[in-house]
């Protein structure tokens, strides 16, 4: 559920990066670029100061690992945000099981 939670909330950053930069952070920007402004190109020209996170910094998923941020997301739709689960491997059941921002509802 945590991972879950904390998916949801960087989802609501990525839309509101959206909102003023009229574009997701590249893959290579990362979910950095809601706490951070990129400078990599497309560099934001709308960037909001405080960010895009409230918390500042993106946190690690519920077993200690940083989440995955694909932009376009493996069904192509603009992005996906995925925790490898306990086990941080792809695949995986029960607690092991992947968590992706696909299949959050």
């Amino acid at each position: 559920l945590a991972a879950k939670t904390q998916i949801s909330e960087l989802e609501t950053g990525l839309d509101m990066y959206r909102l003023d930069n009229s574009r997701y952070p590249t893959q290579e920007q990362g979910l950095e670029a809601l706490c951070i402004k990129p400078t990599r190109p497309p560099v934001p020209m709308h960037y909001d100061s405080e960010g895009y996170f409230k918390k500042k910094q993106i946190p690690l998923d519920p077993w200690g690992s940083e989440y995955i941020y694909l932009s376009p997301g493996s069904d192509g739709s603009l992005y996906e945000i995925i925790s490898r689960g306990a086990d941080g491997q792809p695949g995986g059941t029960g607690n092991d099981a992947d968590i992706s921002s696909l299949n959050i509802m």
